[in-house]
């Protein structure tokens, strides 16, 4: 090759590696690096392009998107323009394009290669890399193109299961029509969930369908612990957490809990009259966690009452038992992913439901693990997000609660992986708070119970003051 010839290729090479936004690898004619910016993107090109490359000339791309503790990214290839002519054979013998979407360059395996495109189509168009590595190799022939044109795009690798949002962000569907049982997990697990992140898992079932969701491994940051009750709740959960939501037809979405820390949901099941549910994971822009790892399950749905439990609404009074107690409930069938029991009190208007555990002992522990495979949630108020209770009352514990408005709601349900324990026993009054009374007031509460229930052994005014008990025969 002359002198001016050498001069022209040499700045044809320098023109197409600065036009790509790429960096030229010396002692190489044509080869360049591109890097990240942090979900950035730009164009490659052919040399030459627009105009016919030249014959005989090897060029390697090496498109690298970011890879550290914060951040892991992926390459998209879009190819918009592609003019390789095919040999005398009808093949890519003469020139080529080479896609390696996996690293393969990394192991010298450049005979395994990914796609191999020549022609003036692309098959397929566009293509995703396995990581954060992307090669192309361009090898041109004698016969002259005008070679291609293509879109690289860095976004954020999620390594996520899962139908993917086309548009790159954090979302993805998993659709009963699609697969009944399957796997999600937090961005990246079971490495840290990256800063700055908000990621949304929608659980589509069909009519007639809910879906149950149970967590195996769960750790979202949180720097306000509570050691006692679990990390619950917008007051504990304020720098990384996890929401989930029924969510119904005409689009309203219910929440169910926001959790952090080491505090694991409970098995969850959409409600009846749901189409699903919803999950977001959020972190702010400080430290990160290892995340989540959890199962969804599709099943025909159950009645509102689950599998067991019942509607109370005729009574001043009553007890709720966990299913077998006193003996240990069990775990759901070999069929089922979950089984529950929802109990739902109504007493009269202006009244309250005052409830008591007499005996307590689910697997778990709210201050460590949560509640994974078993809970309880206990509705004191309807409009707000339920309690998670699980763990073991001790004898001297005094468990009580009362709720905002005449109506309660317990949901008890235990995960596949449930081994059973002793369950719980509850009872429930009807109560009026003070400070008049037309039937039996208690000295310390001064709520108003029915005259019946003095003497019954049960505590119906709390826990600490016994006075429906003083007196009796």
């Amino acid at each position: 090759m002359c002198k001016t010839s050498l001069l022209i290729a040499l700045d044809i090479v320098s023109n197409f590696i600065s036009k790509n936004d790429g960096e030229h690898i010396r002692g190489t004619e044509c080869d360049q690096r591109i890097f990240s910016k942090k979900e950035s993107d730009g164009f490659v090109y052919s040399p030459n392009y627009p105009f016919p490359y030249m014959p005989k000339l090897v060029c390697r791309y090496f498109i690298y998107g970011m890879q550290n503790a914060q951040y892991l990214e992926r390459v998209r290839l879009n190819f918009t323009m592609l003019d390789i002519p095919k040999g005398s054979k009808g093949d890519c013998s003469d020139g080529y394009l080479k896609i390696y979407l996996k690293g393969q360059e990394t192991m010298d395996a450049y005979d395994k290669f990914d796609q191999e495109l020549c022609g003036d189509e692309a098959d397929p168009n566009i293509m995703v890399s396995d990581g954060p590595r992307l090669l192309m190799v361009f090898s041109s022939g004698e016969i002259m193109g005008r070679g291609f044109k293509a879109n690289y795009t860095f976004e954020t690798e999620y390594r996520i299961p899962g139908t993917a949002a086309p548009d790159g962000t954090c979302s993805f569907t998993y659709r009963s029509t699609s697969k009944k049982k399957g796997d999600f997990n937090s961005p990246r697990y079971p490495t840290n969930y990256p800063s700055s992140t908000n990621c949304t898992y929608h659980f589509l079932a069909t009519d007639n369908e809910q879906v149950t969701l149970v967590f195996d491994n769960f750790k979202i940051r949180a720097d306000n612990i509570n050691s006692s009750v679990g990390s619950y709740g917008a007051e504990i959960c304020q720098e990384d957490w996890l929401e989930i939501y029924n969510v119904y037809r005409d689009g309203s979405e219910i929440i169910i809990g926001r959790y952090c820390h080491m505090s694991a949901p409970g098995p969850i099941e959409s409600n009846r009259g749901a189409i699903g549910l919803k999950a977001i994971l959020h972190s702010d822009d400080a430290q990160v966690a290892s995340g989540f790892k959890a199962r969804y399950s599709f099943e025909l749905a159950k009645s509102i009452f689950g599998d067991c439990g019942a509607n109370v609404s005729s009574s001043d009074s009553g007890q709720i038992l966990s299913p077998n107690f006193p003996k240990n409930y069990d775990a759901p069938k070999l069929t089922q992913s979950s089984k529950s029991c929802n109990w739902y009190i109504t007493v009269r208007p202006q009244y309250r439901v005052l409830i008591i555990f007499d005996k307590f002992a689910i697997e778990g522990e709210p201050s460590g693990r949560g509640c994974p495979a078993a809970v309880l949630r206990l509705w004191t108020d309807i409009a707000a997000p339920g309690k998670e209770l699980c763990g073991e009352k001790a004898i001297t514990d005094k468990w009580e609660y009362i709720s905002a408005t005449n109506q309660m709601r317990l949901s008890f349900i235990t995960a596949d992986k449930a081994v059973g324990y002793a369950g719980f026993r509850a009872y429930w009054t009807e109560v009026l708070a003070g400070p008049s009374c037309d039937e039996f007031q208690c000295e310390l509460s001064l709520f108003c119970i029915p005259f019946h229930l003095k003497c019954n052994n049960i505590p119906n005014c709390g826990t600490d003051d016994d006075s429906d008990e003083k007196n009796c025969k």
